[in-house]
């Protein structure tokens, strides 16, 4: 996509932000010290700042915008109880056996952010169809998961159609611990309680410089300085400033999303949120009795009104309908790593994390909790995270948009010889 087209998407507001009614401002002076400073107000440095308030500690979150202004308040909303880019296999290749515990921590997890989220736009259930699999692809995966402890379960060609709305699939997974949410209401209800635990929340106070001293770290922000026991970086994809290593430590890919307006498709009650296993993802979930939200990777030099055309023509394959132009089109960063888990940077009383590779609700909640605890000194759930050096490099960036690229001509190509 054009950098021009691609900066004003990114921008653009989401469906998320310009439905929110009411929103609580988030100032006030900032501290002379806190036991523990969080740099970014997403659903990962709040999820933390609530793990140590419950410690006792005094904690101050430090946003350089808004409260869920990164990709907290800019992606789909699924809730998933399983990493992406992993099958069953070579999640446990990679993890071994730390892999049980560290799903059985996820899908708990996802369970309750489910339960925790505003019920406007709640759905519980999440599908993931299988294209162009071998006939019994998707009772084998179901196996592998529940052997690994997942809540899954198989699902027939019918059952599929009745809980998607369309043929377009033969089999697939249903996970009914997981589902989709309205993720920057989310974030607001995590705000709300950290204030109202005593936590304190700055907006528009980017944090400049972490430095550790003899004793304390030196926060130095927009609005004069602040010394903390512990600092907990949580820009994630969005980093920038004190928080860009986050940035650094993965490849940023472009996911754009928009909103269309189909009654005919969203009128029906059961209608799941599913995302497909294809390289180049479908993916959709309802919004309301009228509008259906997609969306598609971004690859370079692909202008924004061919993304709309791809999803308009999907919808079309989907549900055989002719969609009209979108009603909202944005678009946010993915944060991919190698190995498709979490990068952690651990210094002394500086603790940081990023890359989701998508999916990354439950797993930012689990982050934020988990990663608080290690800063803290707490034993508790052992997390089997990439560490390491945060490099910068966009090769892998490019070696997705190129995966990307040929499953959208695989999938072209099929249509065209149908």
């Amino acid at each position: 996509m054009h950098n021009q087209v691609l900066s004003e998407m990114l921008v653009a507001p989401s469906c998320w932000q310009t439905q929110l009614s009411c929103r609580t401002a988030h100032a006030g002076h900032l501290p002379f010290e806190s036991d523990v400073v969080i740099v970014g107000a997403g659903i990962g440095g709040l999820a933390a700042a609530l793990r140590a308030l419950e410690s006792g500690c005094s904690v101050t979150v430090l946003e350089a915008g808004e409260v869920g202004c990164g990709a907290s308040g800019r992606n789909s909303g699924f809730v998933v109880p399983i990493p992406s880019r992993h099958s069953p296999a070579s999640l446990h290749h990679l993890l071994g056996e730390d892999t049980a515990p560290f799903l059985a921590a996820l899908c708990e997890t996802a369970q309750s952010v489910i339960e925790y989220a505003p019920s406007d736009l709640t759905v519980k259930g999440w599908v993931q169809p299988m294209a162009g699999a071998a006939r019994g692809a998707a009772d084998e995966l179901v196996k592998n998961w529940v052997r690994l402890g997942v809540k899954v379960e198989s699902m027939e060609p019918q059952a599929l159609e009745n809980a998607l709305g369309t043929s377009e699939y033969a089999e697939g997974l249903l996970f009914s611990d997981a589902g989709a949410i309205d993720p920057l209401a989310f974030v607001h209800r995590l705000a709300d309680t950290v204030n109202r635990k005593g936590g304190h929340i700055i907006e528009r106070c980017s944090a400049v410089d972490v430095r550790p001293q003899a004793r304390w770290v030196n926060v130095q922000t927009q609005r004069g300085e602040i010394r903390a026991g512990r600092v907990f970086i949580a820009g994630n994809a969005y980093g920038s400033a004190a928080s860009r290593r986050t940035r650094r430590a993965i490849s940023p890919l472009a996911l754009t999303l928009a909103t269309f307006a189909i009654p005919q498709v969203c009128h029906g009650e059961r209608l799941l949120p599913f995302s497909d296993n294809r390289k180049d993802m479908w993916f959709a979930r309802r919004l309301g009795p009228a509008t259906l939200l997609t969306g598609c990777f971004a690859l370079p030099l692909q202008r924004s009104a061919r993304c709309s055309a791809l999803l308009q023509d999907r919808i079309k394959r989907l549900y055989g309908i002719v969609a009209q132009a979108p009603e909202q089109q944005w678009a946010g960063w993915v944060g991919l790593t190698p190995d498709g888990m979490p990068r952690i940077h651990h210094d002394d009383r500086i603790m940081g994390w990023s890359g989701c590779n998508g999916r990354g609700i439950a797993l930012s909640m689990l982050m934020g909790q988990t990663l608080m605890d290690r800063l803290c000194g707490i034993n508790g759930l052992r997390l089997p995270l990439s560490s390491g050096t945060f490099r910068t490099g966009n090769a892998l960036t490019w070696l997705a948009q190129m995966v990307i690229a040929l499953d959208r001509r695989k999938q072209r190509r099929t249509v065209l010889a149908s």
